[in-house]
């Protein structure tokens, strides 16, 4: 290499952001995965040795979720550099941590429906819950994202990939409820505004799941909710692809720590949640 690996880097961090399109949430995640590497490397070579030594000292640092998505930026770099032949190191042989993930307390829907309600503040959990949307997808639905007639909504999401994910008709009508009575005068394109019309923060949403769920002696995260929407629907007898397409997963792998596969599709599913009819 003829150049410092920070030089690198940034040609990496540029490669994925023109070439491949990346969010700038997304860039930022990878800069801030390999500005450890670049000090480490600072003064030494890049090759196989080195970057053994690197791993095991990251490992005694973090925990292995942490490590694991480390390891997958530094995969993802080291491709690049084999590509563009400045480095000669098998990214294949670097393999995740093993470790037993602990999911999120299960949660009854006649429990979770509590939170629901029409007002916006309501609305906001049934719609996490109803489309199991991440908060910064969330955050991103605009009013003409929704195909109001048809039951779904266009949802960008990591590395800006779309995809369409069903929205019972129900949902859908107190969706034109609370544009109809608690947006008017705004001409904010974004569904779910603050007081003052502005768009929402993903610590702005927090703080309203986190209220709501206080007030009937839960403690939940949006996440919790997203996690309830893909039990809630596998228990149902959901298809797991289909969960997988909906949750945007890139690996089905994430999508089965919630169950084994079924036969049913997701779509029939959807409409015999009771929140749904």
């Amino acid at each position: 290499m003829k150049k410092d690996l920070q030089y690198y880097i940034d040609e990496f961090l540029a490669f994925l952001q023109i070439q491949k399109g990346l969010s700038k949430l997304t860039i930022k995640s990878y800069q801030s995965d390999l500005k450890p590497l670049s000090t480490f490397f600072e003064h030494k070579e890049l090759n196989s040795i080195n970057l053994f030594y690197y791993i095991e000292d990251m490992k005694s640092h973090f925990k292995p979720s942490s490590v694991n998505r480390k390891l997958s930026t530094i995969r993802a770099f080291l491709r690049y550099l084999n590509r563009e032949k400045l480095v000669d190191i098998s990214y294949k042989d670097i393999k995740n941590v093993k470790y037993s993930r602990t999911l999120p307390d299960y949660i009854s829907f006649n429990r979770i429906k509590e939170l629901f309600s029409d007002t916006r503040d309501g609305l906001i959990l049934m719609f996490i819950y109803a489309s199991g949307l991440r908060v910064s997808e969330l955050i991103n639905v605009r009013i003409s994202d929704i195909f109001f007639d048809a039951g779904f909504i266009r949802v960008k999401g990591k590395g800006s990939k779309e995809r369409i994910v069903p929205l019972a008709i129900s949902v859908v009508d107190r969706v034109k409820h609370y544009i109809a009575n608690e947006r008017k005068g705004c001409d904010s394109d974004y569904l779910f505004i603050t007081n003052r019309g502005h768009k929402f923060t993903r610590q702005g949403i927090w703080k309203i799941v986190k209220k709501r769920s206080h007030a009937i002696g839960l403690n939940i995260s949006p996440h919790t909710l997203r996690h309830l929407f893909a039990t809630h629907l596998i228990e149902n007898g959901a298809n797991l692809r289909s969960v997988q397409e909906m949750l945007g997963h890139e690996s089905i792998l994430t999508t089965q720590i919630y169950t084994d596969i079924s036969d049913k599709t997701v779509e029939d599913v959807f409409h015999k949640l009771e929140i749904l009819k």
